[in-house]
């Protein structure tokens, strides 16, 4: 099992399709996983806040199969989870906070980031939820200035053989 964890819009969803084509293994999004069963996260989150959704999300990453899996960026805040995590390679996707800005602008679709404020909200929740990402990590990628292709070979060449 190889984890992507990482803060929302660093591309875990983008670079694990990639990843388990190379690794020819399947892919797993655990934000999709639950929008195919729940509905879209948003009115998950309006209907029954966050704490419903981070249950749905412990339970989508306890039972997803072996592949890829890319975790939502809150998943490493539950204990239940890293230690789920801690049964495969955790490969923690890091941004800067340039990156983000560009791949903010525009982006009505997360809960967590919504109103005018999407910068400033992504950087508080980076900086809380950085240390836990580091901790997690077996390998650490750069996603700023690199292209899906440049980030997955990165991946590959950090990987413990499997």
């Amino acid at each position: 099992m190889i984890y992507l964890i990482g803060p929302m819009a660093s591309g875990k969803s983008t670079v694990g399709k990639s990843l388990a084509t190379v690794l020819s293994t399947d892919f797993f999004d655990t934000d999709a996983l639950i929008v195919a069963e729940h509905g879209s996260i948003a009115s998950i989150f309006a209907a029954h806040g966050e704490q419903r959704f981070r249950d749905l999300e412990q339970q989508a990453l306890a039972t997803v199969p072996q592949g890829v899996i890319a975790t939502g960026g809150g998943a490493v805040l539950r204990e239940a989870n890293c230690q789920v995590l801690n049964t495969g390679t955790v490969v923690y996707l890091e941004m800067s906070e340039e990156t983000a800005a560009t791949r903010l602008k525009g982006d009505n679709s997360r809960p967590l980031l919504a109103g005018d404020a999407a910068l400033t909200s992504w950087i508080s929740l980076y900086r809380t939820r950085r240390s836990i990402y580091e901790s997690l990590a077996d390998v650490r990628v750069s996603v700023d200035h690199k292209t899906v292709l440049q980030i997955v070979e990165e991946i590959l060449t950090q990987l413990p053989r499997m």
